[in-house]
């Protein structure tokens, strides 16, 4: 049996160079596509329905962890081998869930490793099965925290470190209580992907997680100031068709 495999990198060189060394493994794998980016990564995976993902972390639109937490709910899920040019703090996530990971640039007996993994699966559908499943439970229980970027590294957040996220300026970024990320994605997917109740989007341009909301200010009208709990006690204004929505969240008079 030979695996249908697809390669997503936003680097042209990486992609061919990965190719050239899987060339070396025709018995096992072929590489059916590539993309550059995680939009096309994901409509590929669908399209294709490869057996094996060579994915990388750092790409445009949408990057690799969400790739991979959003094909974990498709009726074929893909092994997935992260490619990263990333060191241990995140591997050690990685690795519970995929299949193995590839650091750049790619040493080829760490690639003759990996295949390896891959090609013992091949007659065992119950291994195979299994790491599918853990790959799918991982990437569920990944959903409790976030991908931020900052100076180039990618951190995982706990959801509850999340004090709220901001669209500024074509970006959207993440405050915690004592640092500022930026997320690769847009203010809807991140307001889809944080669990409600404990986060909501009072307005159109800031999401807030309801237990770092330490002071509510009355204002005219019956308007509200949110005041979180961060470093500089951001106030937040909520929008009048959410007021509605947050007194019924924390229980407030409805008058």
């Amino acid at each position: 049996m030979v695996l249908r495999s697809l390669i997503v990198d936003d680097e042209i060189p990486a992609i061919e160079g990965l190719k050239h060394l899987l060339e070396d493994y025709k018995n096992t794998l072929e590489v059916v596509g590539t993309a550059t980016n995680g939009t096309e990564a994901f409509e590929k995976i669908i399209s294709l329905k490869p057996d094996v993902v060579f994915l990388d972390i750092d790409i445009p639109k949408i990057n690799g962890i969400n790739v991979a937490s959003n094909i974990s709910s498709l009726e074929k899920v893909p092994l997935v081998i992260f490619v990263t040019a990333y060191d241990s703090y995140a591997i050690d996530a990685f690795e519970i869930g995929a299949v193995d990971y590839l650091l750049k640039p790619i040493n080829p007996c760490r690639l003759n490793k990996a295949i390896n993994k891959i090609a013992g699966m091949i007659d065992r559908p119950d291994m195979w099965q299994n790491y599918i499943d853990n790959e799918s439970k991982f990437f569920e229980k990944q959903f409790n925290k976030l991908p931020v970027e900052k100076f180039g590294r990618i951190r995982l957040i706990d959801f509850d470190e999340i004090v709220y996220a901001e669209a500024m300026e074509g970006k959207v970024m993440v405050k915690t209580k004592n640092d500022i990320f930026e997320y690769n994605d847009t203010m809807k997917n991140l307001e889809n992907r944080l669990k409600e109740p404990l986060f909501l989007r009072v307005q159109k341009s800031f999401i807030v997680n309801l237990n770092n909301v330490v002071e509510i200010l009355p204002w005219f009208k019956g308007t509200y100031w949110l005041i979180m709990n961060d470093d500089k006690k951001t106030k937040i204004s909520v929008s009048k068709n959410k007021i509605k929505e947050l007194k019924m969240i924390l229980g407030l008079s409805r008058n």
